[in-house]
């Protein structure tokens, strides 16, 4: 396989990636980093069976989705997917060049792992429902504390999540299921991503030994 050059590499992911240098700003570019990925997916599957989402009045429908669809294309815009993990993996294996940049991921990475390792276990053998009230939840937590920096992320300030979660809340009868009512479910679920991401602690390993210098 040819050498790639890492820009184009990026570039298939995000057309203006924003690159925090402090890892309190990389905790929030990870949490970004699942937003993203659940809002795609979530859309993606919608979209493709031509399903109508919907909560409350058409007005309220409108505003929600409205602003979803809006944050999606900023998020597509400045910060990546769990995809650009997955094909930077693989690749690094392979080549050196990929192999350094893995390296320079490797905080993101594991602040994005430790939030998927708390969905895995959630919605072991569950269907995840709500993916898009997850996103908003989880962005209101992270948002409205006052340690965390949004700076980087402007367009962030510009989204009502109390709005957002309101219109959700308000029709809360709507989204009870026989084992329990799933606004409830997602906001406990919501607070155990944004703790388990604060909580985490990453180290870099001075000691490892890079599989190219082996060789």
């Amino acid at each position: 396989m040819g050498v790639v050059p890492k820009n184009n590499f990026l570039d298939k992911y995000c057309t203006n990636r924003v690159r925090p240098t402090l890892l309190r700003d990389v905790k929030t570019e990870a949490l970004l980093v699942f937003c993203r990925t659940a809002l795609e997916r979530y859309f993606a599957q919608i979209d493709a069976v031509n399903y109508k989402a919907s909560v409350g009045t058409n007005e309220d429908t409108a505003y929600v989705y409205d602003t979803l669809r809006n944050l999606l294309q900023e998020l597509q815009k400045s910060v990546v997917n769990v995809d650009y993990f997955i094909d930077l993996m693989q690749l690094s294996a392979q080549n050196s060049l990929f192999h350094t940049l893995a390296k320079k991921e490797e905080a993101l990475i594991n602040y994005y792992d430790a939030m998927a390792k708390i969905i895995q276990v959630h919605y072991e053998g569950k269907i995840a429902y709500l993916p898009e009230f997850l996103v908003i939840c989880v962005l209101d937590n992270w948002v409205s504390s006052e340690e965390h920096s949004i700076a980087l992320y402007p367009f962030l300030k510009d989204i009502d999540f109390l709005e957002l979660m309101s219109k959700f809340e308000e029709n809360r009868a709507y989204f009870v299921r026989e084992d329990g009512c799933s606004i409830k479910e997602i906001h406990q679920l919501s607070d155990k991503i944004t703790n388990s991401l604060e909580k985490y602690k990453y180290k870099v390993n001075k000691k490892r030994v890079s599989k190219t210098r082996k060789k």
